[in-house]
């Protein structure tokens, strides 16, 4: 064992770290300890999911038309695997804020523009086929026939797919979306058969498939129906009724009328746009709200916004007539628990209101009793639906299964995977024929799906960039099944599929790379210095929260210059030029009755093995009339004095208090001094409560950091939280204001606010100890979460928690 350790301290002595290293204040603390490289390997715990791509298919819109533009984009979408979970959008509905929300909070996987053929072009503008025909003068039949089967397979570029093409690579931008660099995996989706790389329906569906002959769709009530089951190519010469329609998309898949609308449907068909179709299942990561979603309003905005809420809400209809009617029986039907928002695009809030009350007061069907009936509705404005916890539609038979990968841990908490993952096909797909998303997920190390983690922030430093498209996505990481770098013909399955190797960045490296694109640079605080030598030194972020909501914190504040003695027996209490040290004595006197003295005995013992205590003697000098703390490493027979350099011996006259035998005293870190005396135990109550909470429990979390703009600190954070959905920044404080004067409070709220915008936070989360914060500090908070709407500014989620430390609330604020 011995040789061993030899080996080991000169493979260590080879690195060229010094032999001590940490606090270097010799006057007030030495460590003697030797501080190995911050890295280790350890196996990092995955959920493995295949699914099918997530698509927002962008169709052209020309205005009058726009509802047989969508259709034509909605039936073809239907014939591609994973329309289930994928949307369309009409072009002009993009930029509008409703949809954009929605669409950034979908985190899809492609934006693709709809490039419609000649064939679809003619079939929306009869004879727009043979006009060209004749144009060209070609009168052969044999001639004109071929020519004609060409055409009708060639693209039709027009105004409207040139906008829808703009259109799409604004969102594709803004999302930062299937792209790496500058290279786009996929950028359109064509009427024609060949299937790029994506999978058709058809190949992995085991049932007949059913949807809504697409000739007949070319009215908005057609489309709302539409909507909920997919549109297929077969041609209907029958005739739908408006009304049906209606009734139709208010029951959507439950509709009585599904013999009618789909007539010769066989047995056992399931409708395209159903989850079952692909073979899949939406999951999600929440409890489901039981509040059904209806979308009022005749544009393609508020379409766009029903389309997009169905993968958030599950159950949205969309509305876009006015007229009351006997249909309106399965709108206001369902379960008390199942109360209906109601929202609109299009349409002010007031507007809404009055069309739904007007719904409302014709019902067809009423109660008896009571005799005034409440109205199971709420009108609500599109901002304030909750878009948390979206659905995830996965491969049934390939999700959540377990796997494992080892990795290394980095100095800043990120992890590098240490092999590549291995390549393989789930059940029930073929690698030849289809192409799926691998999700990759880890409890313990979750990572939002922002646009700034794309794949140069989540792969291995030694990995090739260019084998797959990979990013951050539904709180880990995915990547394309299949290689996209160069793959010789006849290779082999592993050398066909992609087997990358992964990053899973810690929270400070996602705030820099988040903020890195607005030039915003990230450095820890003294604050969070102190925090994270404390954390490092009782080894968790965990372990630190539980010192601040222990017993123990009130103890080490006993260790303060401005403490009192606070009824220490004589002499177990000293307070010396340099710290305040105490004795066991006075750990023993510490006035509380639930902490029980062998326990106590038992956090001493801990504390002093972590070098948050040091043990040790009150010594003075026979030369100069110093009294210091020296430490048992620097305890010996023959001590030299730090004040003067005279030479000691360890006699009964050095050391105190007088006694036979010297009594051991324990002094203070430095770091976790300095934490305890600057109150850092509010904003470690604070993420220890947050952590508690549903959806945030495996939380990666950051100490408090500065904001610094061109060189210039801009703003103090006081902790970061990275959830699998959103990443969160917190100012926690032990009063109950943002400042002293309105200016000052409304400054500050403004710095917060812009802080999350500028790393891309999704909320803002202000703590007190205080049992609420004052009026004027939520007064300030409204005031500027106002003018950054109005000036189209980014506008964080904002919540308020009170109560730390005693009985902690948390709430969102509510304009």
């Amino acid at each position: 064992m011995q040789h061993f350790e030899q080996r080991a301290l000169a493979a260590f002595n080879r690195t060229g770290v010094p032999a001590t290293s940490g606090w270097t204040d010799l006057s007030r603390w030495r460590w003697e300890t030797v501080r190995m490289p911050q890295q280790s390997f350890t196996f990092l715990p995955l959920s493995y999911a295949a699914r099918p791509p997530r698509i927002v298919v962008v169709a052209p819109d020309d205005g009058a038309r726009w509802v047989e533009w969508t259709a034509a984009a909605l039936g073809r979408l239907s014939t591609v695997w994973g329309c289930s979970g994928s949307v369309v959008v009409p072009s002009s509905a993009v930029g509008h804020s409703a949809v954009a929300r929605c669409l950034a909070g979908l985190n899809p996987d492609h934006v693709l523009a709809y490039n419609p053929s000649w064939a679809t072009f003619d079939a929306l503008n009869p004879g727009t086929a043979d006009r060209l025909l004749a144009e060209n003068k070609i009168t052969d039949s044999a001639a004109a026939e071929h020519f004609m089967q060409m055409l009708r397979k060639e693209p039709w570029s027009g105004s409207p797919v040139h906008e829808a093409e703009a259109a799409a690579d604004q969102l594709r931008s803004a999302l930062a979306t299937n792209k790496r660099e500058n290279l786009i995996q996929c950028s359109h989706l064509f009427d024609d058969d060949n299937a790029r790389e994506l999978t058709p329906l058809a190949t992995v569906a085991g049932t007949s498939l059913l949807g809504v002959p697409r000739n007949i769709v070319t009215t908005a009530e057609a489309l709302a129906y539409a909507m909920h089951v997919g549109i297929e190519e077969f041609a209907f010469d029958g005739q739908i009724t408006v009304k049906d329609w209606r009734e139709a998309a208010l029951c959507g898949t439950e509709s009585p009328l599904l013999s009618q609308l789909h007539p010769g449907a066989p047995d056992g068909c399931t409708m395209l746009r159903s989850h079952e179709a692909g073979l899949c299942v939406p999951i999600s990561r929440a409890l489901r709200s039981r509040e059904r979603v209806a979308v009022l309003g005749d544009q393609p905005e508020d379409f766009a916004l029903a389309e997009v809420l169905r993968q958030f809400r599950g159950s949205v209809t969309w509305i876009p007539w006015n007229e009351p009617g006997l249909s309106d029986m399965w709108l206001f039907t369902g379960r008390v628990s199942e109360r209906l928002l109601v929202t609109s695009a299009s349409l002010s809030v007031e507007e809404t209101q009055q069309r739904i009350d007007a719904r409302w007061e014709k019902r067809p069907v009423r109660q008896i009793e009571p005799a005034v009936e409440e109205p199971p509705f709420e009108v609500v404005a599109p901002s304030e639906i909750d878009l948390g916890h979206p659905f995830i539609v996965v491969l049934k038979d390939a999700w959540e299964q377990p796997r494992s990968l080892p990795v290394t841990v980095e100095p800043d908490g990120s992890l590098q995977a240490a092999l590549s993952l291995a390549a393989e096909v789930p059940r029930g797909l073929d690698p030849d024929r289809h192409r799926w998303q691998v999700t990759l997920t880890a409890a313990n190390h979750p990572l939002p799906p922002l646009a700034a983690l794309g794949s140069s922030a989540v792969i291995a430093t030694d990995q090739n960039p260019w084998e797959t498209f990979v990013r951050a996505a539904d709180g880990g990481i995915t990547y394309w099944s299949h290689r996209f770098d160069f793959v010789p013909s006849g290779a082999s399955l592993a050398g066909s599929l992609a087997s990358p190797k992964l990053a899973w960045p810690g929270i400070k490296r996602i705030l820099q790379v988040a903020a890195s694109a607005d030039g915003i640079e990230i450095l820890p605080s003294p604050a969070g210095k102190r925090a994270a030598i404390t954390e490092g030194l009782l080894g968790s972020r965990a372990a630190l929260e539980a010192l601040a909501v222990g017993p123990g914190w009130p103890l080490l504040r006993r260790f303060l210059p401005d403490a009192a003695p606070n009824g220490c027996p004589e002499g177990s209490w000293w307070k010396l030029k340099s710290a305040v040290v105490l004795s066991w004595e006075a750990v023993a006197a510490h006035d509380d009755p639930g902490w029980e003295l062998a326990v106590r005995r038992e956090q001493i013992d801990q504390w002093t093995s972590q070098s948050v205590l040091r043990r040790g003697l009150i010594l003075g000098c026979g030369h100069c009339p110093i009294l210091e703390f020296y430490p048992l490493a620097e305890i010996s027979q023959n001590y030299r004095c730090r004040r003067c350099g005279g030479d000691n011996q360890l006699t009964n006259e050095r050391w105190k208090p007088a006694a036979h035998e010297p009594r051991w005293f324990y002094d203070l870190h430095p770091a976790v001094l300095e934490l305890v005396m600057n109150d850092g135990d509010v904003p470690l109550l604070a993420t220890q409560h947050l952590r508690n909470q549903f959806g945030m429990r495996q939380a990666l979390v950051c100490e408090e950091f500065e904001l610094l703009r061109d060189g210039n600190p801009f703003v103090e954070m006081d902790f970061a939280l990275a959830t699998t959905e959103d990443l969160w920044l917190g100012e926690a404080k032990s009063n109950d204001s943002l400042g002293d004067s309105p200016k000052a409070r409304r400054r500050e709220a403004g710095k917060l606010m812009e802080g999350c915008a500028l790393v891309g936070a999704a909320g803002l989360i202000l703590a007190t100890t205080k049992a609420e914060w004052s009026d004027t500090t939520v007064e300030a908070l409204k005031f500027e979460i106002a003018g950054r709407r109005k000036a189209g500014k980014a506008v964080p989620k904002v919540s308020l928690l009170t109560g730390l430390g005693t009985s902690p609330h948390l709430a969102r604020l509510t304009i």
